[in-house]
């Protein structure tokens, strides 16, 4: 798919879906509106994506730096 014809089909999902809901646009804030959705979408594409383990972030710590019993 070309980016010409993703632009496309992302403008009339956005088009369609605040239609579907309802939703009325300030004119001066759809460009706005629009770059965010387009965003979101890149997130949400992002998050469904496979991820192995080496994905996942590194945290260790020790529970006596976190709780009252800490040493002062």
């Amino acid at each position: 798919m070309s980016s010409d014809d993703r632009t496309t089909t992302m403008r009339q999902a956005f088009e369609a879906m605040t239609a579907l809901n309802g939703l009325t646009l300030p004119p001066d804030r759809v460009e706005t509106i629009y770059e965010g959705f387009v965003g979101l979408q890149a997130m949400t594409a992002d998050l469904r994506r496979p991820r192995s383990a080496a994905a996942e972030p590194a945290s260790v710590f020790v529970p006596d730096t976190i709780t009252r019993g800490a040493a002062s």
